[in-house]
């Protein structure tokens, strides 16, 4: 029995032949049948977990990198916080409510906007802006720019070398109606700034293109007059991502938290992701105004906001709780959450201290952290429920 993505991927073809793999994803993911449309994607009923949605000190931290940039810019008066990508709002919840806590100064200015493509319901507002976009609408404004797990859910081309000739990947349908691929040359100019010279040598390599980073970075910099961005997400810089050792491993595929099935099946009822080309996030952004200020990993980003200070109370206080402990440590483990990257970039920042930026940050020891809901595997731990860890 076929989904409905997928009677609409095969009326794609029927009507306009071979669609490319980016319209494919498209269609797949974002359509009005697509895998976004879908009810608990997240979390142990859903497909995957993400860092938000281990534990709420996760958006504690991002409120202290916020609160830090914030009095960077001289603590202005009206201060955009804008997370593109918000899913289930998990994550705007968590910052806004630990704001709130931590700097009431900073509350008072903040203006919360939560855009995302699908629409994004929670019980209560929490003083948080929702928008059901694929675009962000407002200009020119001093704001922080935030997203968690974006960039590797932009539909991607995709690509693979043959005989020292660039092809790109379109889906099809043969005489049984069976999905197949087709390969059709590839023009290398209309990737310029994406492609490393010389790819053509890597002969048999296979990966994904993610051009929809320029029209992304165009509207962010209408968006951002003064400010930061923060971009979290897993994948390489250009010399590791066109390599043959992530050669066709830089696509992934999720259904309830396993990994690795085709992506021509379970249309609309699996995730479809690939791996970021950071090199390339900080070309595009560079030339639409936003310089880069670090690049890390999510283990150092988290150490630079104190979690280890964090941790190591925790494992010695009254409330001590080493299951707890073990959950919010992952957070940081280099061969999962920890190994994602953390792009900092700024735009007309001028002549301020970005030394300040992530040294000397910590959460005060007589302040808590927001509350754990049940979006959050700490919930289902906390009641010593039994679940395997999946990350996205």
């Amino acid at each position: 029995m076929t989904s409905r993505a997928e009677d609409l991927v095969r009326g794609h073809i029927h009507k306009n032949g071979p669609i490319s793999f980016e319209t494919f994803m498209e269609v797949a993911l974002y359509s009005d049948v697509g895998y976004y449309r879908n009810k608990d994607i997240f979390g142990l009923r859903g497909d995957y977990y993400t860092s938000p949605h281990l534990h709420p000190i996760f958006g504690a931290m991002f409120a202290l990198q916020i609160e830090r940039m914030w009095e960077i810019m001289g603590s202005p008066a009206n201060l955009y916080v804008i997370e593109q990508g918000g899913g289930d709002g998990t994550l705007a919840v968590d910052i806004s409510t630990a704001v709130s806590s931590l700097n009431v100064s900073l509350y008072e200015s903040l203006k919360y906007v939560c855009v995302d493509r699908q629409k994004i319901e929670i019980e209560d507002s929490f003083r948080i802006q929702f928008a059901e976009s694929e675009h962000i609408s407002i200009e020119d404004q001093t704001c922080i720019i935030l997203s968690n797990e974006l960039v590797d859910s932009f539909p991607v081309r995709m690509i693979e070398i043959i005989d020292k000739e660039i092809f790109e990947v379109f889906v099809d349908l043969d005489d049984k109606g069976d999905f197949i691929e087709s390969l059709m040359p590839l023009n290398v100019s209309e990737l310029a700034g994406f492609l490393p010279r010389d790819i053509q040598n890597l002969d048999g390599y296979r990966g994904p293109i993610n051009t929809k980073t320029r029209e992304w970075y165009s509207n962010l910099s209408n968006v951002m007059k003064k400010g930061f961005m923060i971009t979290i997400d897993y994948g390489f810089e250009k010399d590791l991502y066109y390599s043959m050792q992530k050669s066709h491993r830089l696509l992934q595929t999720y259904y309830r938290h396993t990994e690795g099935s085709s992506p021509y099946q379970r249309i609309g009822s699996q995730d479809l992701t690939a791996h970021v080309d950071f090199d390339s996030l900080r070309e595009i952004g560079l030339s639409n105004g936003f310089e880069e200020i670090e690049y890390l990993s999510q283990s150092e980003w988290l150490d630079s906001m104190g979690l280890a200070n964090i941790l190591q109370q925790l494992r010695v206080g009254p409330d001590k709780n080493r299951a707890m402990v073990n959950l919010i440590s992952t957070l940081q483990d280099p061969s999962g959450l920890g190994g994602f990257k953390v792009l900092i970039q700024g735009k007309n920042l001028g002549n301020i201290d970005l030394e300040r930026l992530n040294s000397d940050i910590s959460w005060p020891l007589d302040l808590r952290f927001p509350n754990v809901r049940e979006v959050h595997m700490a919930y289902s731990r906390e009641r010593g429920s039994a679940y395997s860890l999946n990350f996205f």
